[in-house]
């Protein structure tokens, strides 16, 4: 039965002798000037109205007052449980405000130039790693490719043809050096001849000094000595033409070491040519490689699994090398981040296992610190903690939270949270009062741990308050304390 103030004895006692009184001021006055007709009606119309306000008043307080003691009479006692309120020493927190954010985040980008044909993915769409997010035109990236592959095709053609001219020059040299060796055998051969003639002339010259003296004694005749004289000088003529042979010889074996020096640097030629040729023939693989790169580069795929959160491009428009077509943020792999001040940095290590409150989910979730940013912002002088968060399911970057930190103990009083009823912003308990009569009383709460919640003001040490059936009680109803 829903409670109403009861109207103070004072205004009952008081109502009925004023009706009289107002009842009997409204006799006819004769006044010594008739008054208009009009306005007497409307002086009698007002009396009525408040006549008839001040009898309905009277009705209505009769028939609603009820007191408490009536409400504990006629409504059926309820069994409830109940406990005594205590306060207890607690350990203080700080609560400080963070925020949710994907531990990967990355912009992709097209690597190549070209027309976007298709872009399958919208904002907040979750991908799989792998997953195509977006095809580029690459038909000008093909035909790149098709002339780099004509290109290899040339190269090798001259490879082949620096490969014949290296052999070439090879079978020059060779040839050059055996007409060098050729040339310095003869020379040897003709130094050796020589050395022979003039043995020879030496011994036909002591022949004809002798043959000389012998025809002045007459020991010999004129035929002997032309003979020996003959001899000297066919041997002298052999002599001469030796190093004639000689010289010529020498003029050969300078030819011929030019030669081969010249058969040396066209084989260095040659080999240039084929190491330039090989040369051409990479950079044209390289271009037919880069080009096949590029066109694998036309499929742009989902580094991780996460969550589309910004399309930069539509498709038709002309992606740029660089060009940045969606941002992805992992949905999987979530953490907190929260400025902690350097006061409290001490209470803050590697590793140390925290609860994140998230107040749009209405749940915490635990996490460990796995970075501690070791620079502090200068304006706020506070260091930057990363949370490794272990259940990120129904997270999402972004999302505000608040992690608590542990602070000076302080006496509170906490009761268990099924004690209390809420309406709108107000918040109240039920307390057993005298005779097991349930009193309304309205409190006001503070933080929220575990299963309790903490009581500010409204209630004091001791008191027994209502646990159970909070929903069905009404104030000043009698309890039956089953506990």
């Amino acid at each position: 039965m829903p409670n109403q103030e009861p109207l103070l004895p004072t205004e009952s006692s008081e109502l009925v002798p004023s009706l009289q009184a107002e009842a009997s001021e409204q006799k006819p006055v004769v006044a010594k000037k008739k008054l208009p007709k009009h306005i007497f009606i409307v002086a009698l119309g007002a009396t009525l109205a408040i006549i008839g306000l001040r009898v309905g008043w009277l009705v209505l307080f009769s028939n609603s007052v009820e007191s408490s003691e009536t409400i504990a009479s006629t409504v059926k006692p309820l069994e409830v449980e109940t406990t005594l309120t205590e306060k207890a020493l607690t350990l203080g927190v700080t609560s400080l405000s963070g925020t949710v954010e994907a531990v990967e985040t990355v912009t992709t980008t097209s690597r190549v130039m070209g027309q976007i044909k298709s872009l399958p993915v919208q904002e907040g769409d979750r991908v799989k790693a792998g997953q195509i997010i977006a095809i580029i035109d690459v038909k000008d990236i093909q035909a790149q490719r098709n002339q780099a592959a004509a290109v290899i095709s040339q190269a090798q053609a001259g490879v082949t043809v620096a490969t014949a001219a290296q052999t070439q020059a090879l079978a020059s040299k060779s040839q050059t050096e055996a007409q060098l060796n050729q040339a310095e055998a003869r020379q040897q051969e003709a130094a050796a001849k020589l050395q022979e003639a003039q043995a020879q002339l030496a011994d036909a010259q002591l022949n004809q000094r002798r043959m000389t003296m012998l025809r002045k004694d007459g020991a010999v005749s004129q035929s002997q000595l032309d003979a020996a004289n003959t001899q000297v000088a066919l041997i002298q003529a052999r002599i001469q033409q030796v190093k004639a042979g000689i010289e010529q010889t020498k003029r050969g074996i300078e030819q011929a070491k030019a030669g081969v020096k010249q058969a040396v640097s066209q084989v260095q030629q040659a080999k240039a040519g084929v190491e330039q040729a090989v040369s051409q023939v990479q950079q044209a693989k390289a271009g037919v490689e880069q080009a096949t790169a590029n066109l694998d580069y036309g499929i742009v795929k989902a580094p991780f699994a996460g969550v589309v959160t910004k399309k930069h491009t539509e498709v038709g428009a002309i992606a740029g090398s660089g060009q940045p077509l969606v941002t992805l943020e992992s949905s999987d792999r979530l953490r907190f981040s929260v400025a902690i001040p350097e006061s409290m940095m001490s209470l803050v290590k590697q590793g140390d296992e925290v609860e994140i409150q998230l107040d749009a989910l209405n749940r915490s979730v635990r996490g460990h610190v796995n970075q501690i940013i070791p620079s502090a912002n200068p304006n706020s002088r506070s260091f930057t903690v990363k949370i490794a968060l272990k259940n990120a399911r129904n997270l999402m970057p972004g999302m505000f939270g608040r992690m608590q930190l542990p602070d000076e103990s302080h006496s509170v009083m906490m009761i268990p949270q099924s004690a209390l009823l809420k309406r709108g912003q107000l918040e109240r308990v039920y307390v057993v009062g005298a005779n097991n009569i349930a009193q309304l009383r309205w409190v006001k709460t503070g933080k929220v741990r575990d299963s309790k919640v903490e009581i500010v003001s409204g209630l004091e040490q001791k008191e027994r308050i209502i646990t159970r059936n909070i929903k069905q009680l009404t104030d000043g109803q009698h309890v039956v304390l089953s506990n």
